[in-house]
C-alpha cells in the first residue's frame, strides 16, 4: 500500500503546480482569490521583487506577457 503523503508535501507539490502553470503573478492572485485572510500587498511585493532591478522586473513581467 502506497504512503500517505504529509499535508506538508501536498502543500509544496500544489504550489508548485500553480507557480509552474499560472506563473507567479497569476499564481499569488488565485491564491490571494481563495483565502480570506488579510495580506499586505506591499510586504508580498517587496518579499517577491527583494534584490532585483527595475530592468530585471519589467524583463520578467515582459516573458510573462507574451507567454500570455
Amino acid at each position: 500500500m502506497a504512503e500517505m503523503a504529509s499535508d506538508l508535501e501536498i502543500r509544496k507539490k500544489g504550489l508548485s503546480i500553480l507557480f509552474k502553470t499560472l506563473g507567479e503573478v497569476d499564481a499569488l492572485r488565485f491564491l490571494s482569490l481563495i483565502t480570506y485572510e488579510k495580506r499586505d500587498y506591499l510586504k508580498i511585493q517587496d518579499e517577491l521583487f527583494a534584490g532585483m532591478t527595475v530592468e530585471e522586473i519589467y524583463k520578467k513581467a515582459k516573458e510573462h506577457f507574451e507567454k500570455k
